[in-house]
């Protein structure tokens, strides 16, 4: 058997912190022939505070001095040699005292440095988090000028793409198709309500049968997250296909730059037209942020139910009726979250092209 083993074996009948660090004391004096010390102590055992080893310590030290003292009191001992045998015993305690305290100023010192790595440790922690945040603001400014260059490009192409005899088709083209995505985007609101008043029921159901359906709570919380991740999805695919479109646009404006000479003459009647599709541009943009500030908000949502589910699986089963019995009315009055004005943004094909 080695050190360890016998220790694991001493932590079964030592519920005591000073016994099991004083069974260990003695296991490495008298077992393995080690002097103990608070530090090696503290190694071995890694339990309560970092002055319970050296109070340990000299707790041994003094019941190893009374198990072993000699009695010499005797009236026939002469009082040299009983002189001789107190000052012996003096010097002992001395030194084993001398001892003590050494290992315990060396546990201190290697106590303190562990602190200061710590800190140290904490202090890069700190500046690497400020260096993410720094990363994350200009990845933010960086996305947003290639928002703009987008929009610029998408404007530029579908100038370059009509001719001297199409515009006037192009335009009544292009009334048609603000026309059907104005359609769309009211359908796609309305369907946004529908199912925006049909989460609202379920979790309003949810919240009323929680005591006694916590696995269809489960169910619906998967449910959700998987609604989650078709958004991230969506949203996936959203910026691939806009990667896709600039790449597009990059070869078609290559291969309209020859045509450029001609149109330029056509650019004084179709700057109207590219202000009212600018506008248009901006307003899908920002239906486009008010949308992912909607699914924000349904991620929020999500991780707060989470909560209150961990919360309600590990409270006692007496505890558990009467804390939902106060927060049925917290919950009743809480303001739900209004995603009937977060618009849906739809597209159609012919007009990004």
């Amino acid at each position: 058997m080695t050190l360890d083993s016998d220790i694991e074996a001493v932590r079964e009948h030592a519920s005591d912190t000073q016994a099991l660090y004083r069974e260990v004391c003695a296991l490495m004096f008298f077992r393995y022939g080690e002097t103990p010390t608070a530090n090696r102590l503290y190694q071995l055992v890694r339990k309560g505070s970092m002055s319970a080893p050296a109070k340990a310590l000299r707790d041994f030290w003094v019941e190893v001095r009374e198990k072993t003292r000699v009695d010499v009191g005797r009236p026939d001992l002469p009082p040299e040699v009983a002189t001789a045998a107190g000052e012996l015993a003096a010097n002992l305690w001395r030194l084993s005292n001398d001892a003590a305290t050494a290992a315990w100023d060396v546990f201190r010192q290697d106590a303190q440095a562990e602190i200061a790595d710590a800190r140290q440790q904490a202090q890069q922690l700190e500046a690497q988090r400020n260096d993410a945040l720094l990363k994350a603001e200009q990845a933010a400014s960086t996305a947003a000028a290639l928002g703009q260059q987008i929009g610029a490009l998408e404007a530029r192409l579908v100038e370059l793409q009509t001719a001297n005899e199409m515009l006037t088709g192009q335009l009544a083209a292009s009334k048609d198709e603000i026309a059907a995505g104005a359609a769309a985007l009211a359908d796609a609101r309305r369907d946004f309500a529908d199912e925006l008043t049909k989460l609202r029921r379920s979790h309003d159901q949810n919240e009323q049968r929680l005591a006694a359906a916590e696995k269809r709570a489960l169910l619906e919380i998967e449910s959700e997250r998987a609604a989650a991740n078709r958004v991230r999805k969506e949203l996936q695919a959203a910026k691939e296909r806009i990667a896709m479109l600039e790449t597009e646009h990059r070869s078609e404006r290559d291969a309209l730059r020859d045509g450029l000479a001609t149109a330029k003459a056509e650019l004084a009647a179709s700057t109207a037209r590219c202000a009212a599709i600018d506008a248009q541009l901006a307003q899908k943009d920002a239906l486009l942020a008010e949308r992912l500030a909607s699914v924000e908000l349904l991620r929020q949502r999500l991780e707060t139910m989470s909560r209150r589910l961990e919360i309600a699986r590990t409270e006692p089963a007496s505890v558990r009726p009467a804390r939902r019995s106060r927060s049925k009315p917290e919950s009743q009055g809480r303001a739900s979250i209004d995603f009937s004005r977060g618009p849906f943004v739809k597209r159609s094909a012919d007009h990004k092209r």
